[in-house]
């Protein structure tokens, strides 16, 4: 068993040696690990051994004794015992505000020097279980970290926790106070799970891979990745991201494990902790309607999504590169959404200018231009019908 590292420090060697030889440190579970003259020599000793326990005089050359304890004190933790020749209150004073463990004066009293002693190991006993139970809890929760995050977010996004309960969580769990400003699901094919017939060890390593290529997408952001259920990731968002993050997600599943996933990201308002359950319905009901489209359907408002900036995005432009016919892809798109092709645009449109005028810095024009208008005015008129408001009014009362 490691034995507890003493450092005595006084300018005298009689001094020094007295101490040494006055205590039966083995029976204490102590070594005398160094000796110094002088406070700097004490200081530099303290660190190189790792002391725990450290017997020092005050007045020394160099160095003075309540400096070197400063400096050892804002480098480690150990015990500090003063033995001095001065009976001077000022002293005595400085030396509680470093919290000594017992300040004795010259000449050393063998007995009382050993009753401290004594005392001082029993505290550092103490401390070592005490960081010992920490340092198992410690481990015990990065073990089963992943299980915890799962736990709390499912339990938050079904509404099973009061506030105080989600920040005393937050703060565990080491992530922003703050509800996250992007919730981003995606999910597995299961037509293609089921087409395929893959094992229970199959899906999961496929699993692993979705996930892994969203965190390489996604590097950089503050952020949390779950599995849920076998076929869903859910990606919680405290940054702002790119509103093209779900295609490429789309894509680059695709294109490294040729598997088919669908995402879907919504913005969580800024407010109460609730709005992640809103948000975590909306979405997942969201989700699921678009997979459970036509592949026609879901075709076109794939495109739609990644060329929505375009100003010539007509009903035709779609139609021609799906290879059907315009009046024909209307009227699947009107029969399986129940809205208008036209509508359909203009509401991704609005939503992703939504996003920027919350968000950037763009002025109203620029917005415009970057969601697929040519025409300010036209924007502007679009924006009003379908949020009861202007653009301007809009991005005043984000801002507020």
């Amino acid at each position: 068993m490691a034995r507890w590292k003493v450092l005595i420090a006084d300018d005298e060697f009689i001094i020094r040696d007295g101490i040494r030889s006055a205590v039966d440190w083995a029976q204490l579970d102590m070594e005398v690990v160094g000796e110094a003259e002088d406070g700097e020599e004490a200081v530099e000793l303290a660190l190189n051994k790792g002391i725990d326990i450290l017997l020092i005089d005050l007045n020394m050359p160099i160095l003075n004794g309540i400096e070197a304890m400063k400096t050892i004190k804002e480098k480690i933790e150990c015990k500090m015992i003063v033995i001095s020749g001065y009976d001077d209150f000022r002293y005595a004073q400085e030396a509680i505000r470093l919290q000594v463990e017992d300040y004795i004066l010259k000449p050393v009293n063998p007995e009382k020097l050993k009753e401290i002693l004594f005392e001082v190991k029993k505290e550092l006993e103490v401390r070592k279980e005490q960081e010992a139970y920490l340092e198992q809890a410690s481990n015990q929760i990065k073990k089963n970290h992943s299980q915890l995050m799962e736990r709390f977010f499912f339990d938050w996004m079904h509404n099973r926790l009061t506030e105080s309960e989600i920040k005393s969580q937050l703060e565990f769990l080491q992530l922003p106070g703050n509800t996250p400003k992007r919730l981003l699901l995606i999910k597995w094919s299961e037509e293609q799970i089921n087409h395929e017939l893959l094992s229970e060890e199959d899906r999961k390593t496929y699993l692993s891979a979705i996930e892994n290529i969203t965190a390489e997408i996604l590097e950089g952001f503050e952020k949390v990745i779950l599995q849920d259920q076998k076929k869903w990731i859910q990606v919680f968002i405290w940054d702002e991201t790119n509103k093209d993050i779900t295609i490429q997600i789309e894509d680059a599943v695709k294109l490294c494990i040729n598997q088919v996933v669908y995402a879907r990201m919504t913005t969580i308002e800024n407010g109460d902790y609730q709005q992640l359950t809103y948000a975590y319905e909306r979405c997942k009901n969201e989700l699921n309607n678009y997979i459970h489209l036509t592949p026609l359907v879901r075709q076109a408002l794939a495109y739609i999504r990644k060329h929505y900036r375009e100003q010539d995005l007509t009903l035709e432009s779609v139609a021609s590169t799906l290879h059907v016919s315009a009046v024909y892809l209307s009227k699947m798109i009107k029969k399986e959404l129940g809205q208008s092709y036209v509508h359909i645009v203009t509401q991704m449109r609005i939503k992703k200018a939504k996003e920027l005028l919350r968000y950037s810095d763009l002025n109203i024009r620029d917005v415009a231009e970057e969601v697929g208008y040519d025409s300010q005015h036209y924007f502007s008129t679009a924006f009003k019908k379908e949020e009861g408001m202007s653009p301007k009014q809009f991005k005043t009362k984000e801002a507020q």
